[in-house]
């Protein structure tokens, strides 16, 4: 059996989890440090509406590996800071679209920017082939992932 050092070393998953928390935590104090009121989670879906829209709940959860309760209670303090609005579906009274609210839209620019920043920051001193032949292999992670997740 390993010792808590030999796994951490090597284990691919601690070491995404940890970069994925630090990350997070970097552009949180990005957002905070320029007066932006958004948390991280609610970054994740102002991304997919950007990319969309006018989604159900279901698809942003869906998109963002998220369960529902979860998205809802994003959304509902998204609709308090007048980030979004839902609207009912047209064809299904029991769903609800959200779409982004003018002041959500005006966010997408200088937040990208601020994510862009935060990716220059924790890539430093990273040559473009190592990052290329990172992002291959996180790809390919991620599609093993998704084959592991559909095949249950």
């Amino acid at each position: 059996m390993p010792t808590f050092e030999e796994y951490t070393r090597t284990s691919f998953g601690h070491k995404v989890n940890k970069s994925a928390r630090l990350m997070t935590q970097r552009l949180a104090y990005h957002f905070k440090s320029n007066n932006y009121d958004v948390t991280t989670e609610q970054w994740r879906l102002l991304l997919y509406l950007w990319r969309e829209d006018g989604q159900t709940q279901n698809s942003l959860a869906q998109c963002t590996g998220k369960d529902e309760p979860s998205v809802s209670r994003i959304i509902n303090t998204m609709e308090k800071h007048n980030l979004v609005v839902r609207t009912q579906h047209p064809h299904d009274r029991r769903t609800n679209l959200i779409f982004l609210t003018e002041k959500g839209k005006s966010l997408r620019d200088p937040l990208m920017a601020l994510g862009q920043k935060v990716n220059a920051e924790i890539t430093q001193g990273i040559s473009s082939e190592d990052l290329t032949v990172c992002m291959k292999v996180l790809d390919k992670v991620l599609d093993n992932l998704c084959k592991l997740q559909n095949s249950r």
